[in-house]
């Protein structure tokens, strides 16, 4: 019989597995396809995910039906070992690593003293991948969009289902129906990403994409019986096409103004920040629901996801009519008594 604390060790491991994932294919998508290709290349893999969300929901559905829930998730499990052996596939050649600077080979001598330990240089790694994204006005900018986005996102998406369910009083088809306008904007930002970036630059589409679709988060909250049901699911599509869109442009431009030695750091301190704004959320969403209300915090995550393109729009990634290569220097060797694995994960 399948537990409440099974599924909460399953949902663990899981998210687990998926920051070094998403850390990972970040990190070595550059190396596979050239700086050249990453829209096309990112709007490959953010439409394929998008697809794999909506159809595996319906399919997850089905599976419980048919199998009983444990099993289902076994058949889970099964796809995510299939996944890893197809990756085991991947072929590519690792970062350059950047020359020793003369002070780093001088340092290197045993009369200099004790050698750094794994776990200070894990720390000084962690850190330089946070200065790089926060001393980077296009990247900073960029980072806090996009938490921006994914706090106020699942501050309404937390308590749809509530609301839903005890004061719409509408069947779960409609919830599913609801999400699934979701899916469909997403899929479209993902085609007009390459087309309107053409046009009008990278940063550019970013910043007007944001100032355009603003409006539609605070549609979301409008959200009823009748017709008001469809003008929210019209603002939350037209609020997933500018994340379908922030998806492949977004990461594109993070990736091209990163050296290939901090690929890994920088992909890293963005999971971070934006895991960690979707676990505020939800835990944001609980406790001000409890407090104010369901239509007060819906709100506050409407008004949130209409301001979230603020940071980019009133920084210096709005005037990047292209996709603006690294200005950073790689970061140079430090010696250590073995190597040390590279850290490592879109939406």
């Amino acid at each position: 019989m399948l537990t409440l604390w099974q599924l909460c060790a399953v949902a663990l491991l899981t998210g687990c597995a998926t920051v070094f994932f998403d850390i990972g294919s970040q990190s070595v998508l550059p190396r596979l396809v050239g700086r050249a290709q990453l829209v096309d290349a990112n709007a490959a893999v953010v439409g394929l995910m998008a697809v794999g969300n909506v159809a595996g929901r319906g399919a997850g559905g089905v599976l419980v039906q048919l199998l009983t829930a444990p099993l289902a998730i076994v058949v889970t499990a099964l796809s995510h070992l299939g996944s890893a052996l197809r990756l085991t596939a991947v072929r590519c050649t690792a970062a350059p690593e950047a020359p020793e600077a003369p002070e780093a080979t001088q340092a290197s001598e045993p009369s200099t003293g004790p050698r750094l330990t794994s776990a200070p240089r894990l720390r000084a790694q962690i850190a330089e991948g946070v200065r790089h994204v926060l001393g980077n006005p296009e990247l900073r900018a960029l980072a806090l969009t996009a938490t921006l986005n994914n706090l106020g996102s699942q501050l309404a998406n937390t308590l749809l289902p509530v609301l839903f369910v005890r004061e719409l009083h509408l069947p779960a088809r409609a919830l599913g129906l609801f999400w699934a306008a979701g899916g469909v904007g997403i899929l479209l930002g993902l085609r007009c990403a390459r087309p309107v970036a053409a046009r009008f630059g990278h940063g550019r589409t970013l910043g007007l994409a944001g100032l355009c679709t603003a409006p539609a988060g605070l549609l979301v909250p409008l959200i009823g019986d009748g017709p008001w049901l469809f003008v929210a699911g019209a603002g939350w599509l037209v609020v997933s096409l500018k994340t379908g869109m922030d998806n492949v442009l977004g990461v594109s431009l993070r990736q091209r103004m990163t050296p290939a030695a901090l690929l890994g750091r920088m992909n890293a301190t963005f999971r971070f920040l934006l895991t960690g704004a979707l676990a505020i959320g939800s835990a944001l969403s609980g406790l001000l629901g409890e407090a104010l209300g369901l239509r007060p915090t819906l709100w506050l995550g409407g008004a949130v996801l209409a301001t979230a393109f603020l940071p980019v729009f009133l920084s210096p990634v709005r005037t990047a009519a292209g996709c603006p290569v690294s200005r950073t220097r790689a970061p140079t060797a430090t010696p250590a008594p073995a190597p040390y694995p590279a850290p490592h994960r879109n939406a």
